[in-house]
């Protein structure tokens, strides 16, 4: 599980609420999407799931630039990406809501209950 956010406080409330929600027991996290896809580009494995949980607006590499970079090697059947911004921009809600990897936008911050929904969500089920 990886966390793609700029705001370090949003990132450790995410981790506690990630651990509380028994949702994953050690999300790996990133400050901006270029670390992200470095890292993911590097550890890829189209026999793995992977579940993120990405910003829309952060330094170097945003989240829509993310989304663009990671379908070189990324596949949408093993890729959940969730959306996770503050931003309320119907454009935003609506390209999340048409992108092929994006299973979910929240608004932030989200709830511990909001993780065990995701994590019961038929979807999910599969994965852990």
């Amino acid at each position: 599980m990886l966390l793609v956010d700029d705001d370090e406080i949003f990132i450790m409330m995410s981790k506690f609420m990630i651990k509380e929600s028994n949702f994953h027991p050690n999300p790996l996290s990133f400050m901006d999407g270029e670390e992200a896809y470095e890292y993911l580009k590097d550890s890829y494995n189209p026999n793995e799931n992977y579940v993120i949980f990405l910003d829309i607006n952060m330094p170097r590499m945003n989240g829509w630039e993310f989304l663009e970079s990671i379908n070189e090697f990324a596949s949408p059947s093993n890729t959940l990406i969730f959306m996770v911004s503050s931003s309320t921009d119907y454009g935003d809600i609506s390209r999340a809501g048409e992108n092929i990897y994006i299973k979910k936008f929240l608004s932030k911050p989200y709830l511990t209950e909001t993780l065990i929904e995701l994590k019961n969500s038929p979807e999910l089920k599969a994965i852990f």
